[in-house]
């Protein structure tokens, strides 16, 4: 029996017994292995009358070591030579260099260009499957199938029109014309992912430069005629005008993106492939090391010699059956492919990491110059700038003139001054060693998004807006960079379970308190780093947090320590499997699975968490509300968003063991309890995406029309209400048509509607057209009418007063009871006036022309706008204070707006707690 995996993939001469998988059976075939390392195997075999030495495969293609000048150089070089090589492989790219020699000659009139010709027929490449047709062709002797490789030629003036390489010098083509094939190198033997292929290609000659290289020699020969003190010699460097068509530094030059169709990277022995090139970055970058990346290939290479060897097995004993029945067989020497390194047959090749680490130094030297470029790029989709003129001033003056005229400073959408970062961290330090009081009030222009900068870098201006803050909210803890409140954990009922028993009885009190079946769940586990520093893993769950209201409506958090279980006691795990309750959390999906991972919980591990219909994330969850744009989104920014208050994230990587810290306990049932509120808060909000089912689209009911797909604020709008009526046949009205038809059945995904009012008159109606040119129609067009409606476009009809609608993606508030819009003189500005809740002013250029409102030009604005500055002035404390109550009152039942908003200041939580009054940045 020969033991497929020991020998053939793996290529290792110590064969055991005990390996019983993967198993094959030759027939007539004994394998003998010697214990000693340094005997032969031998193969008793008829048809394998040989023996050859045992020889693991190893990393065989190593680099010299070079200087850093001929690291950026040994692959220009297109004169050095190379010992003509033998072998089998040597031989086959030989020939077909010396064919390739022949067809390509400028004095060559034959018609029997069939190698050009195959080569434009399969992509310039010669596959190894195609061998045998080509080795026939070129009058070689076959070998066999696994000795060739494939082989690919690079001649770009042949391959293209008008595509002669540039010279790397003068970077022109102009006086460049081809110079044969070099007549000791045969070709480049270039390192695959699993094998290694051959490039060949020939030298070119740039005659502009050989010319200009003769005249410099010539000219300083001649200077220094008659002295002979002074030797000349020619800098090869600067005046090369031989070069091969692969030179790197010109397939940049290539019109057309061309040079990109070179298949690998080049040095002065061998060269990688770019896939090998490509996979490089990323994993060093991780990590990983050249020799383990040597390692890598090693493996495959010596992989894919397996499997040849395996092959080549059964084709000798297929060889032999067919001898054996007197069928015509293609006479070959019966021998194994011999070992893995054989330059004279297989001639397998392996960088070693050494060499990999050359290669990967050489590609970057290429292309420095557009590293240097992209490291300064920032990825930003806002960008404000301003301009200083005066310190421009004083920057740098030439001869009494400044050479600047000013001082550009830019800002990213995240608000960061990271060219001021460093600034500031040096200023503060030499503050402190010359004993100067520190800064207590900083300036600026945007004050909101310039309050984390200097919070971080400037401990007076944090210590001087607390103060503030202990005038405003003295019992209230905030957080210095938000200004926001701490959540409060003084109110939760913390339990702890240490051991199963108290797991157990914890969840059936929880069972038996529970209130509506609504839990926030959290899981904590620690962070595996190595030496450097670098995330390689994690330890498995250590701490396990549910919260959830009680029948009072308080908040409960069970702390359940896991970290020493093996698996979950039933109760939590029937707990964690209930379809009927909702469980909320920031990837509490994710959460999910790893505790049936862990803990090898079946009801858990067996079930897709994300296709639970109650589970909840809480970043898809916001987003389907339209509270954030994206759902990847932290626990405290959502808490930011919707509970108005910040949660301290600096024992997010601390160790979790067995016995917590008064502060862990309080982080832990943080993270649980703020889920479990955010959820609360999102629930109240309306489901942006839904529409309405088969079953709730009743006869009668009144719906809302709305836009099928786009954002999910255009998704929201209302384009107009209307009746569902019967099903039946639709007729449509006169010189319409309705899927290309007068009259239609309606199916069970769409109904008939009566539309009774029309907000987006511009909505196009899918599936309705004009009979006489097949041209689209809008609700604007049929009226209020009758209609048919897939369900996608049907919503529960909204009762609130208004109601977004547009005719685009994107909606815009508008109230339902027609309101008067005026357009004001300055064009962008527009008052809306509601009977109800009086004016409001906005400056959207996209209110739409064709709703059913009345506009006129308001007179006199600019004089209404010195008038509210002038009573502004007037006003007193009291005024002023009744003005603040009131206008909170009013903007606090307003949707989507924050009363007594300002910049630079948190928002207030309410009418009696304003927040922050006073600001140290402003």
């Amino acid at each position: 029996m020969l033991q497929k995996k020991a020998f053939f993939q793996r290529l290792q001469p110590r064969l055991t017994s005990q390996q019983q998988d993967d198993e094959i059976n030759i027939t007539a075939a004994e394998v003998v292995v010697e214990t000693q390392a340094n005997e032969n195997l031998v193969i008793i075999n008829n048809d394998v009358p040989v023996e050859f030495p045992t020889q693991d495969a190893s990393a065989n293609l190593d680099e010299d070591n070079l200087s850093e000048e001929e690291l950026l150089h040994d692959i220009y070089d297109a004169d050095k030579e190379e010992e003509e090589a033998v072998g089998v492989q040597q031989e086959y790219v030989k020939a077909i260099q010396q064919r390739l020699k022949e067809e390509t000659h400028r004095h060559n009139n034959s018609t029997n260009l069939w190698l050009l010709q195959h080569l434009k027929d399969n992509g310039w490449w010669i596959r190894k499957e195609q061998v045998r047709c080509i080795v026939k062709k070129l009058g070689l002797k076959k070998e066999y199938d696994a000795y060739y490789r494939d082989v690919y030629a690079w001649l770009p003036d042949l391959r293209w029109e008008q595509c002669m390489p540039c010279c790397p010098n003068c970077k022109s083509n102009q006086h460049v014309g081809n110079n044969g094939f070099r007549d000791k190198h045969f070709g480049r033997v270039i390192v695959g992912m699993r094998e290694t292929y051959y490039i060949v290609s020939r030298r070119y000659r740039c005659y502009a430069c050989e010319q200009k290289s003769k005249e410099v020699t010539s000219f300083v020969e001649q200077a220094f005629a008659g002295n002979n003190n002074v030797s000349v010699e020619r800098g090869s460097d600067n005046l090369q005008y031989n070069f091969m068509g692969w030179d790197s530094r010109i397939l940049p030059l290539f019109p057309y993106g061309r040079g990109l169709e070179f298949p690998a990277f080049l040095t002065w022995r061998a060269g990688v492939d770019s896939m090998v090139v490509d996979v490089m970055r990323p994993l060093f970058d991780k990590g990983l090391k050249p020799e383990s990346l040597s390692n890598v290939l090693l493996e495959l290479h010596s992989a894919e010699f397996g499997k040849k060897c395996l092959r080549h097995e059964y084709e000798i004993k297929e060889r032999k059956e067919k001898e054996r029945h007197g069928l015509k067989v293609t006479r070959l020497k019966l021998e194994p492919l011999g070992n893995f390194a054989d330059k004279q047959k297989y001639r397998g090749l392996v960088p070693t990491g050494k060499y990999l680490e050359h290669v990967y130094k050489s590609y970057h030297a290429t292309i420095r110059t557009h590293l240097a470029q992209e490291v300064k790029k920032r990825g930003i989709s806002v960008l404000m700038l301003d301009v200083s003129y005066k310190e421009a001033k004083h920057l740098y003056q030439y001869r009494g003139k400044p050479v600047f005229k000013g001082l550009v400073t830019g800002l990213n959408e995240n608000g960061n001054h990271e060219q001021m970062l460093a600034a500031l961290e040096e200023f503060e330090k030499t503050r402190q060693m010359l004993g100067f009081p520190g800064i207590n009030h900083v300036v600026g222009d945007n004050p909101r998004k310039e309050t984390q900068l200097f919070m971080s870098t400037m401990e007076s201006v944090v210590e001087q807006q607390q103060k503030y803050d202990s005038h405003s909210s003295p019992n209230v803890a905030r957080d210095p960079l938000s200004g926001l409140p701490y959540y409060n954990a003084i109110e939760l009922n913390i339990h702890t379970a240490h051991s199963p028993a108290d797991i157990t009885r914890v969840i059936e009190a929880m069972k038996e308190d529970i209130g509506d079946k609504k839990v926030g769940l959290d899981a904590e586990w620690n962070i595996l780093r190595d030496s450097r520093g670098i995330q390689i893993g994690r330890t498995k769950i250590q701490w396990i947090q549910i919260a959830y209201r009680n029948r009072e409506g308080g908040i409960q958090v069970l702390l359940l320590w896991v970290g020493e279980l093996t698996s979950l006691p039933n109760s939590l795990i029937s707990v964690l499997c209930d379809s009927s309750t909702q469980f909320a959390g920031v990837k509490v999906s994710g959460d999910l699975k790893l505790i049936g991972e862990d803990f090898n919980a079946k009801g858990v591990k067996s079930v897709d968490q994300k296709a639970r219909k109650n589970v909840n994330n809480l970043g898809k969850y916001a987003k389907l509300r339209n509270v954030v744009n994206n759902a990847n989104v932290s626990l405290s920014r959502l808490a930011e968003l919707t509970l108005n208050v910040s949660i301290d994230k600096s024992l997010q990587s601390s160790t979790w063991r067995k016995d917590l810290t008064e502060q862990q306990k309080q982080y832990a049932a943080i993270d649980a309890a703020a889920s479990l509120e955010v959820f609360e808060c999102l629930e109240k909000k309306p489901d942006l995406s839904r529409r309405l089912t088969a079953e709730e689209a009743t006869v009668g009911k009144k719906v809302d029309l709305v836009p099928i797909n786009g954002s999910l604020p255009g998704m929201a709008t209302r384009a107009a209400t209307g009746i569902i009526l019967e099903s039946g046949v639709f007729c449509c009205p006169e010189g319409y048509l309705f899927r290309k038809r007068r009259s239609v059945k309606v199916g069970k995904h769409t109904h008939i509607v009566k539309v009774t009012d029309i907000y987006a008159p511009g909505l196009v109606l899918p599936g309705f057209g004009v009979m006489a040119n097949g041209a689209s129609i809008t609700l604007g067009d049929l009226g209020m009418t009758e209609i048919v409606v897939p369900l996608a476009m049907l919503k529960e009809h909204a009762q609130c007063e208004t109601m977004a609608n547009k005719e685009g993606e994107s909606g815009i508030t508008l109230p339902s009871n027609e309101p008067t819009v005026r357009k004001s003189e300055r064009g962008r500005i527009r008052l809306i006036r509601d009977p109800e809740e009086g004016y409001e002013i906005s400056d959207s250029e996209d209110l739409m022309e064709d709703a059913t409102i009345n506009e006129g030009l308001v007179s006199g604005w600019d004089v209404l706008e010195d008038e509210i500055d002038d009573t502004m002035k007037a006003l007193s404390s009291e005024d002023i204070e009744y003005l603040r109550a009131t206008i909170f009152e009013s903007q606090q039942s307003e949707k989507g707006k924050t009363p007594l908003k300002c910049d630079g200041l948190d928002d207030p939580k309410s009418r009696d707690d304003p927040g922050q009054i006073f600001s140290s940045i402003g």
